[in-house]
């Protein structure tokens, strides 16, 4: 497969041309395209052989009612050496903001280890765009002010949790990582640019690192019930 890196720049110029009128197609029948979402979301056959961490995955979305209106998309090995928008148009995603990850955060100062309280946990899963990075900074005061800051500055600070935790916490690898299916009840924080996308569909891991998982947006919301705040 060719990579869009070792195109010419030229060649590159007008699929990026291409790339830009594409998204205005998906943002212009945004409408259209939810009406039809259902109909690519029968995943029976794509399961049928999926791993025991994807199969994880999907009996979470049946829990919370959401696998009749999710796709299961299985990628190549060597998915992630591309660029993500090869990656978008590999999963079929609107754009390449509707690509997102999901990010296990660690506030190591946090008085204890409990995840029970969503309002002080020592652990957050972040979902965010991959062109929207996390402000740890903003992520910090958005959590604080969840208690009304009554928990002092220096009982916060967040950072990426190490690969082994995170796999612990959550039972999926790096590149895998699914804010559904968790192992661990893990509070949710989406970032409000997700909110925005058009049409509303979001494509995150989906417990395995060769399988992806295209859900809609607010559904997704209203089904975990995770806080939305900006986070850049």
């Amino acid at each position: 497969m060719t990579l869009v890196k070792d195109l010419t720049l030229t060649q590159q110029k007008t699929l990026q041309s291409l790339v830009a009128d594409i998204n205005s197609l998906y943002s212009y029948y945004s409408k259209e395209y939810m009406e039809q979402w259902s109909k690519g979301c029968d995943n029976d056959q794509v399961l049928a052989n999926a791993p025991d961490v994807v199969k994880q995955v999907e009996q979470g979305l049946r829990s919370l009612g959401l696998f009749h209106i999710s796709r299961f998309i299985p990628v190549e090995s060597d998915y992630y050496d591309w660029e993500i928008q090869q990656r978008a148009f590999r999963v079929k995603a609107p754009s390449r903001s509707h690509m997102c990850k999901s990010l296990i955060m660690e506030n190591t100062r946090c008085t204890h280890t409990e995840i029970s309280d969503p309002l002080y946990s020592r652990f957050y899963c972040i979902i965010t765009r991959y062109d929207s990075p996390v402000n740890t900074q903003v992520l910090m005061n958005y959590v604080r002010g969840l208690t009304n800051k009554t928990i002092s500055k220096k009982n916060y600070n967040f950072r990426l949790a190490d690969a082994k935790v995170s796999l612990e916490l959550t039972g999926f690898q790096k590149g895998g990582v699914c804010p559904i299916g968790m192992k661990s009840a893990i509070p949710l924080i989406m970032s409000e640019c997700v909110t925005r996308l058009n049409p509303p569909v979001m494509y995150l891991g989906a417990g395995h690192i060769d399988w992806k998982l295209g859900i809609p947006v607010q559904e997704f919301i209203d089904k975990t019930g995770c806080f939305i705040t900006n986070l850049d």
